[in-house]
């Protein structure tokens, strides 16, 4: 049988989309959990991953195979960054 190999995570914010979903999720520090024969990658919802960080600090759990792409920040500074920018281009195209 084929070994499954995953990336590793560990340390790491991890921005994943969907299949057919226009929302990103936010996991930190995420690894592979096996459950009910499907993967999913389970994390810490960040602050700035959720919409008015209702669910920061949850854990979350996203089906793998549903997921289509994923950005990896290194540290939680890097992911803030690069929300504040994604808040000032979404600023801009509404002006």
């Amino acid at each position: 049988m084929k070994k499954t190999t995953f990336p590793k995570f560990a340390g790491k914010i991890v921005s994943v989309s969907i299949a057919g979903d226009d929302h990103t999720y936010a996991l930190d520090s995420p690894r592979f959990v096996l459950q009910g024969g499907r993967w999913f990658l389970i994390g810490t919802v960040p602050r700035g991953g959720s919409n008015g960080d209702w669910s920061e600090g949850a854990i979350s759990a996203i089906a793998w195979d549903q997921v289509v792409t994923y950005l990896i920040f290194d540290s939680a500074k890097h992911y803030q960054k690069g929300l504040e920018k994604f808040e000032k281009y979404k600023h801009k195209r509404k002006a």
